[in-house]
């Protein structure tokens, strides 16, 4: 769904000023608390007025200053999930999905209830009250009540912020599963380079209520422009793979394109997706083979970029299909030599690579 925005909304000392032309896919909405994330979110959900400009979505007018339109929020077919889910706290989680499910036409629904609720392994929970439910639960709760009333468009603010890791693998899976699967278009806000890079298909930089940069979400690594508002320290490459089994019974093994990752123990079944996270500055680079090392995963890859930030130095890898980003320091880049095309070889101990699975 093409969305365009050219809004101004002030409040107080911020004003937010945005113009920009948001594609298909999913689009990462970046920038540090109190940019205007949320309020240009809200903006194009209908749930806050811009004091002038306009919004479009799917070349329909919902909001004209000019021309005094303002479509109401339920008649733009949005989907909104909050970071703290806002659910209806009086309702069953059954009553919850109902509820956007039975408001829409049948003609529009895109999937049955009962595939929303297999997708997002809702069947143990549907009879239980929603605030009796753990942070994880509620949020896959409230993405599938988004999901049930089949929007054109969904939002997604900060869904993750407050989960633990298994709960953020599973919701970012699942989400990239549904953008491409139901050909839903989704704009993503968050402040996590890792989640951006591993979810949307293009970002936005938003800073003071302007818009920074746009582009590849691979530029949050290497931009100067947002180098003092990223916390490269924590950069995790979040992966997706497929069981493939049990070594023995302290490490499983993962299939990511035709790369195999030993891993600690799965407790999904062989042949089941899982995600991943393995932390960019816990990969280490060697020029040579490494030999007579403890080390369970060793990939041979090519480089295709070097992002030169300012502290680390970010090189992206790449083999049989598995993309990998290692943090090295500017030093260690200049003593190894270190080029685009130069073939190296990745160093991962298997306990480097962090589970993110619903157990």
């Amino acid at each position: 769904m093409p969305i365009e925005v050219n809004v101004t909304k002030k409040y107080g000392d911020f004003e937010l000023m945005i113009q920009a032309a948001i594609g298909n896919g999913i689009t990462g909405i970046f920038g540090p608390s109190a940019s205007g994330k949320s309020t240009l979110l809200n903006c194009i959900a209908g749930f806050e007025d811009p004091d002038d400009g306009l919004i479009t979505l799917n070349s329909k007018t919902v909001f004209s200053s000019r021309a005094k339109t303002n479509v109401s929020p339920e008649k733009r077919r949005v989907g909104y999930v909050h970071q703290h889910s806002a659910l209806f706290p009086h309702l069953t989680v059954k009553k919850n999905l109902e509820f956007g499910y039975n408001l829409t036409e049948k003609y529009r629904r895109v999937g049955d209830l009962e595939d929303i609720v297999h997708l997002l392994q809702l069947e143990q929970i549907m009879d239980r009250g929603v605030i009796n439910l753990s942070g994880g639960e509620r949020q896959r709760v409230a993405l599938a009540r988004s999901l049930a009333a089949s929007p054109d468009l969904l939002l997604l603010d900060e869904p993750l912020a407050s989960l633990d890791m298994p709960f953020r693998g599973f919701i970012l899976e699942k989400l990239r599963e549904v953008s491409r699967g139901w050909n839903l278009d989704m704009i993503y806000v968050s402040h996590s380079v890792s989640e951006m890079i591993a979810l949307a298909d293009s970002v936005i930089v938003i800073r003071d209520g302007m818009k920074v940069v746009e582009g590849n979400s691979s530029l949050l690594l290497n931009n100067s422009s947002v180098a003092d508002y990223v916390d490269y320290a924590s950069f995790e490459n979040i992966l997706h793979g497929v069981v493939d089994g049990s070594v023995d019974q302290n490490v499983s093994t993962l299939t990511i394109g035709d790369v195999k990752l030993i891993t600690p123990k799965l407790t999904s079944e062989k042949g089941k997706q899982v995600t991943i996270s393995i932390k960019a500055s816990d990969i280490i680079v060697s020029k040579y083979p490494p030999v007579a090392i403890s080390a369970r995963n060793i990939l041979k890859v090519s480089i295709t970029n070097i992002n030169h930030s300012e502290n680390p130095t970010f090189i992206r890898c790449e083999t049989g299909g598995c993309i990998l980003t290692a943090a090295l320091t500017m030093q260690s880049v200049s003593d190894l030599g270190l080029r685009v095309s130069d073939e190296v070889y990745l160093i991962i101990k298997a306990n480097s690579v962090t589970p993110m699975e619903l157990y």
